[in-house]
């Protein structure tokens, strides 16, 4: 499975990390990376990669915007679990999800950057693709992105593990990276390779990384949802008729 991650992000952030891309004179105003080896090499990377997306490459506007979701992880908790992405909820779990996502073009788009190299972002991360940036949820919609989760927790639990997560720690990590985000009137934003777990040398400094573990859950939660995933019960006339048993909502 792809190395994809999921990213808290601040618009003022990615207002700033435009400008800075056309001038190095301003800083990011990240402690972690400001100045830093790193950030000047990250820092020509993606400038080198704006100037080949100006000419409609895509592999240049996926610099681009692998360097953004970098400097995310610097400024905020990086949520990770192998093959979780927006993209993949979207695909796998429930296409709501989807309604609530937009392209990279429309965010550096409408900060400033040039149209012509926005337009080659793709409009949702590609695994094939290698490193890069994809699809974001804007922070008004990331309530919506809750109570979505909320409202459909049991059916949001059993897509997840038809598609081969740990679907109850897997739903634990999301609530928690919504409730992150949405406490602090952030958006949501993907991209693969940005961090790698196991190995920090090459990741962002200050990176931290968050993955599924159920024992930050409640007990009580884990149980309903566990409860959600076993087959459900027959009943006599079932047993008597051969019918299987309706799943449970």
């Amino acid at each position: 499975m792809q190395l994809a991650s999921i990213h808290p992000l601040d618009q003022n952030l990615a207002a700033t990390f435009v400008d800075v891309l056309g001038s190095a004179d301003k800083a990011l105003g990240v402690p972690a990376i400001d100045g830093t080896l790193w950030w000047r090499q990250r820092l020509e990377a993606a400038r080198r990669g704006l100037m080949v997306a100006s000419e409609g490459q895509e592999s240049g506007a996926n610099a681009v915007t692998l360097t953004f979701a970098q400097v995310l992880a610097a400024a905020h908790p990086s949520f990770i679990h192998s093959g979780l992405s927006l993209t993949t909820l979207e695909a796998t779990v429930d296409l709501g999800v989807g309604m609530l996502l937009r392209p990279p073009s429309r965010l550096f788009g409408e900060l400033g950057l040039p149209m012509g190299a926005a337009r080659t972002m793709p409009i949702r991360i590609d695994a094939s693709a290698g490193m890069m940036g994809g699809a974001y949820m804007p922070a008004r919609l990331v309530p919506q992105f809750r109570d979505l989760l909320r409202d459909r927790d049991t059916r949001f639990v059993r897509r997840l593990n038809e598609s081969g997560f740990a679907a109850v720690d897997v739903y634990g990590l999301l609530v928690e990276m919504v409730g992150y985000a949405a406490d602090r009137r952030l958006g949501l934003f993907e991209a693969v390779d940005a961090v790698v777990p196991d190995m920090p040398r090459l990741n962002p400094p200050g990176t931290r990384i968050v993955v599924a573990d159920r024992k930050r859950m409640d007990p009580e939660t884990v149980r309903r949802l566990t409860d959600s995933l076993k087959p459900p019960k027959r009943s006599f006339m079932d047993r008597m008729t051969g019918r299987r048993a309706l799943p449970r909502d």
